[in-house]
C-alpha cells in the first residue's frame, strides 16, 4: 500500500513547481523543482529571472514513520547549468501533497552553514504557451585565429531539435567583433536547457567540419533577455546573448 501511494504521488509530482521567495536583505527570489520521474533540477532565479543557481541529481520519495519524504541526492551543483560539480550533500525533506500545491519543509534533516529550516508552498507551473528562443549574436571578445576566419554555432534543443547558424563566404578577420546570429529556435520557452557548439576555421568548408581549428561546447538555460559568457581557451573568450519571443 505504501508503494502505491508512493507511486501515485510521483506520478503528481512530474513536472515544474515554483515559489517565490525574499531573502533577509529584502531581495525577491524565486525557486523551481523540476521532477521527471527519478531525477530533479533545482534553480534559484534573481528577481530579474536570470538563473544564480543549479543543482541536480536522483529523486525518490520514502515513507519514514508517519510522514512522507522527498529523497534529493547524489547531487551536482553550480552557478549554471554548464558548471555542475558533484556534491556529497544530501537532502530529505517532508512534505504534502494538496492538489497543485506541494508543501515542503527544507533544512529540518540536518544544520546546514547558510541554509536556514523552511516551509516552503511550491506551486505547480502551468505548460507555458509555445513560444521562440532568438539567439541575437554573440560577442568575440577574443578568439585563437589569426587571420580570416569562418563561423559555424549548432544550437541543440531540450527536444532534441538543432539549428544551425552559418554564412558561407562570411570571413572575420578581427579578435573583437560582434556577430549577428539571429537564430530562431522554435517550441523553447523559460527554464529550458539549450546545448551548442561552436566551431572556428580559417578556411570556410572547415568550419562545419568534424576537424575544426577550434571547437566549443556549452549549455545555458533560456530566459526572458539574458547572456552568458564562455572562456574554452586562454585567448579565446566570448558570450551569446538571447531573448524570448
Amino acid at each position: 500500500m505504501t508503494a502505491n501511494l508512493l507511486a501515485d504521488d510521483l506520478d503528481v509530482l512530474a513536472g515544474k513547481w515554483s515559489v517565490d521567495k525574499v531573502n533577509e536583505q529584502g531581495q525577491k527570489y524565486t525557486q523551481t523543482i523540476e521532477v521527471k520521474h527519478d531525477t530533479f533540477v533545482f534553480q534559484i532565479l534573481g528577481d530579474d529571472g536570470q538563473v544564480v543557481f543549479v543543482a541536480q541529481g536522483d529523486f525518490k520519495l520514502e515513507k519514514p514513520g508517519p510522514f512522507k519524504a522527498a529523497h534529493f541526492l547524489h547531487l551536482k551543483a553550480g552557478q549554471s547549468a554548464s558548471g555542475l560539480e558533484a556534491t556529497d550533500e544530501e537532502y530529505l525533506s517532508i512534505y504534502r501533497l494538496e492538489g497543485d500545491a506541494w508543501m515542503l519543509a527544507s533544512n529540518f534533516d540536518k544544520e546546514r552553514q547558510g541554509q536556514k529550516p523552511a516551509l516552503d508552498v511550491y506551486r505547480r507551473v502551468k505548460a507555458a504557451t509555445a513560444r521562440t528562443l532568438v539567439i541575437d549574436e554573440i560577442t568575440m571578445a577574443d578568439t585563437p585565429q589569426t587571420e580570416t576566419w569562418y563561423v559555424c554555432f549548432v544550437v541543440r534543443t531540450a527536444d532534441g531539435s538543432s539549428h544551425r547558424y552559418y554564412v558561407a563566404g562570411k570571413g572575420y578577420d578581427k579578435k573583437q567583433v560582434t556577430i549577428p546570429v539571429t537564430l530562431e529556435l522554435p517550441n523553447t520557452g523559460a527554464g529550458q536547457k539549450c546545448s551548442f557548439t561552436l566551431q572556428l576555421d580559417d578556411i570556410d568548408d572547415d568550419a562545419c567540419g568534424d576537424e575544426p581549428d577550434n571547437r566549443s561546447t556549452g549549455e545555458f538555460i533560456a530566459s526572458e533577455r539574458g547572456s552568458q559568457s564562455y572562456k574554452p581557451e586562454d585567448n579565446w573568450r566570448y558570450a551569446i546573448r538571447w531573448h524570448l519571443k
